[in-house]
Formats: C-alpha cells, sequence, structure tokens
C-alpha cells in the first residue's frame, strides 16, 4: 500500500507542477504587459496609472506560481527518483547481484540513460561495483547481495579492513 500512495502522490506532484506552470505561463507575459501598457500611459500622461500596479501584482503573482511549480516538479523527481532507485535494487536482488543499466531500464520502463544514472550513483556512494567485461559491457555489481551470505572472500577482506 506504500507504494501505491508514493505513486499517486508522485504523480499529484507532477500534475500539480503542470499546473502550476501553466498558470505560470499565463501570468508571466500578462503581468509584464501590463507593466509595459501601464508605464507607458504614466510617461504620457504623468500620472499614476492602474494598469503600472495590477501589471506588478501579476507578474509578482505568476513569479510565485512558476517557483512554486518548479519546486513541486523537483519533488517529484526526487520521489520518482527514489521510486527507481527501490526497484532497481529489488531487481539487482533478484538476479543475483549483478545487472546492467540496459537490463534495469527494461525490467523497470525507464530509459537506458536513466538507469545509468541511478546505477552510477550507487557506485559513486559506495554501493556498487563496475565491472567491465571484456567486450565492454559495463556491470554493476551490488557486493552486499552478491556476499549476503557471508562467507565470501569480499566479505572477510572487508571485514579486517
Amino acid at each position: 500500500m506504500g507504494r501505491l500512495s508514493e505513486r499517486l502522490a508522485g504523480t499529484a506532484q507532477r500534475v500539480g507542477s503542470a499546473l502550476l506552470t501553466g498558470w505560470a505561463i499565463l501570468l508571466l507575459p500578462a503581468g509584464i504587459g501590463l507593466v509595459l501598457y501601464g508605464l507607458v500611459e504614466r510617461i504620457d500622461s504623468n500620472d499614476w496609472q492602474e494598469p503600472l500596479s495590477v501589471g506588478v501584482a501579476v507578474f509578482a503573482v505568476g513569479s510565485l506560481v512558476w517557483f512554486l511549480s518548479r519546486r513541486l516538479d523537483a519533488s517529484a523527481q526526487r520521489a520518482a527518483a527514489r521510486r527507481y532507485e527501490h526497484q532497481l535494487l529489488r531487481l539487482a536482488r533478484g538476479r543475483s547481484g549483478r545487472l546492467t543499466a540496459t537490463e534495469a531500464a527494461a525490467e523497470i520502463g525507464i530509459t537506458a540513460a536513466e538507469a545509468e544514472v541511478i546505477l552510477k550513483g550507487l557506485a559513486e556512494g559506495g554501493f556498487v561495483e563496475l565491472e567491465v567485461t571484456e567486450g565492454g559491457v559495463i556491470i554493476y555489481r551490488f557486493p552486499e547481495i552478491l556476499y549476503a551470505s557471508g562467507g565470501s572472500s569480499w566479505a572477510r577482506r572487508h571485514e579486517s579492513a
């Protein structure tokens, strides 16, 4: 049930971000237009005009909406990345701790480039080791999964370190 609620929350964030972005796209040019119109009117009549103040307000609201949409979108992307990483780790466990980016992409429904970014992030964090085959294929090895039995030489080497 937790994964479903995470997925729904991520979807709601993406929809909210799209709606806010749409409003910002409408508000920002309208605000700029009203500001410019108000400035022209003020210069012509040497008097404060309502379009200027309305334009500034609309532009300010549009800027705020744009900022909020970007924050919401970033939050949705982080939630999706966490979900994909979790799926990738489960997949690695099911494949005895060895995985390529292409295999990961095919199984969890993301692009190979996205899978590679996640796997490289895990490698940089020290959770994954890289193995390059003679053919140049990069295999991501998950030591904690590979050597989960505890009786491996890898586990003994790293316990003494």
